[in-house]
Formats: structure tokens, C-alpha cells, sequence
């Protein structure tokens, strides 16, 4: 079995403690990637998540997607949401281990076309069915526009010292073989889609059970796949915490282990 790396998106939320304190009891650890307008409203728990070994990182202040505001707003929200990282490490007492960041709906400034699956012609549907089918996104061409604030949002976050996850171990030959790899920014291998039990979105998406979600874990090919990591995405929010805490146990159940971070 591979082992995970598990990234939750959206914390803080009411129930960002017992989620931590559950991972932690099962030996779990994760990156936590942080909306800014929360983190503003609600920084303890994310202080008591870095303390117990979590890594708090970015997730942009007002999880709007990049390919609907300007350059200059994506950074504007990126920078607000450092300046309040910095904080909770200060407070945690403890030094950033590095600086990661997650766009909001992997919108990395193109809209649903999160990397360009024309390029890699051997592994575009592979591409293509893991953002469609663990994303609220719409495939469509972006225009020269997004191809350029793409590109320029990669050139700040890599001279602003962001760093990709460390997925050295993910040797998915669609992963390393393609855009995914060298993105600064946070990817993933497989989405849980924990996101389609909540409220707005049960029923209108494929999965619409916890058992439905197991099932997801249990048919795809890429964490079957022994000798490579994964990327994992969750979600932490007070809809779904039962979900999250269920696929966590399901995995654990199955042999997967998780990497710590």
C-alpha cells in the first residue's frame, strides 16, 4: 500500500479541534490549508492544530477563484493570508516548516483548465477525470488572458518561497510526467470528494453517501498502485466531519499509512 499525504482544505471551522484530535489519536497527521477571512475570525484552533504537529499553510483569504479576480488580487489575497500564518506560528511558538499554498477550487488562474491537458496527450483523460471528477469545475479552454496570470501566479509563488509538497515519493508516471509535478503550488493525487455530502451539493453530484465515497477510495487505480505515494484532499468543514473521520478510518482499514508532515 502507499502512504498518504493528507491535505485538508477550508480550516478553520468549529469542528477544526476534534478533527485534529481524531487524526491524532489514529497517528494521522495532515496540512492544514487555510482560508484567511477564517483564520482572521477564528485563529485558535489552528494555533492548537500547529502545536500538536500540524502544518498550517495557505488556501488565499476569501476562496474566490483565481480566474475571476485580477493578478493583483490574487496576490493581495495570498499575502493577507501569510501575514496571519506568520502569526499563528508566533503565537504556536514554533518555526514554519515551509510555505505551502493550495489555489480555491484549483482555480490556479485558468478556470477548470487547471493544467493543460493537451500537452500530455498520453495521460490527458487520466488528468482530465481526476479534476472533473473531484472538483466543482468546468473543463473549458481558458483564454490567452488565464494562460498568462497562470503563468505569472507560478513566477510569484516561487519567488515568494513557496515550495511544491514534498512528493517525492508520488511516481504516477502522469504526475511526473506532466505539468502536476512542476506546479509550485499544492496538488493532489486523489480527492476524496467529502465535499459532495454537504448540504448544497448532496444529490447533485455522483457520490451521495459515505459509501459512495468508500467506494471511490477502494476503485481508483492510482492508490492501488504500490511503490507510490499519494496526495490526498479533504475538507474541513462542520457539514462533514463525520465523512472526513469515516474515509480516514476506511483508508486506515485498508492498510494505507499516512506520512507525516
Amino acid at each position: 500500500m502507499s502512504e498518504i499525504l493528507l491535505t485538508i482544505d477550508d480550516s478553520p471551522s468549529p469542528d477544526t479541534d476534534e478533527l485534529t484530535a481524531f487524526l491524532q489519536a489514529q497517528g494521522v497527521n495532515a496540512i492544514l490549508f487555510c482560508r484567511g477571512d477564517r483564520l482572521r475570525d477564528n485563529p485558535d484552533p489552528v494555533v492548537r492544530a500547529v502545536e500538536r504537529g500540524f502544518v498550517a499553510a495557505n488556501h488565499a483569504f476569501h476562496h474566490r477563484r483565481a480566474s475571476q479576480i485580477s493578478f493583483d488580487e490574487v496576490k493581495t489575497e495570498i499575502l493577507e493570508t501569510e501575514a496571519l500564518l506568520d502569526q499563528v506560528y508566533q503565537r504556536a511558538g514554533c518555526a514554519r516548516p515551509a510555505l505551502y499554498f493550495r489555489f480555491p477550487h484549483m482555480d490556479r488562474g485558468a478556470g477548470g483548465w487547471i493544467v493543460d491537458y493537451n500537452a500530455a496527450p498520453a495521460h490527458e483523460q487520466t488528468l482530465r477525470r481526476l479534476f472533473v471528477d473531484g472538483l466543482n469545475t468546468k473543463l473549458a479552454p481558458p483564454t490567452a488572458e488565464q494562460v498568462d496570470k497562470k503563468s505569472r501566479l507560478q513566477e510569484f509563488l516561487r519567488v515568494s518561497g513557496f515550495t511544491a509538497l514534498p512528493a517525492q515519493g508520488v511516481t504516477h508516471e502522469w504526475y511526473r510526467q506532466t505539468e502536476v509535478a512542476q506546479a509550485v503550488d499544492a496538488m493532489f493525487t486523489f480527492s476524496t470528494s467529502d465535499w459532495m455530502l454537504t448540504q448544497r451539493h448532496l444529490g447533485k453530484w455522483p457520490c451521495k453517501s459515505i459509501g459512495d465515497l468508500k467506494q471511490k477510495i477502494d476503485n481508483d487505480p492510482w492508490l492501488a498502485v504500490s511503490g507510490s505515494d499519494n496526495i490526498v484532499l479533504a475538507h474541513d468543514q462542520p457539514e462533514i466531519l463525520p465523512v472526513v473521520k469515516a474515509l480516514v478510518g476506511h483508508m486506515l482499514h485498508k492498510g494505507f499509512s499516512f506520512k507525516p508532515v
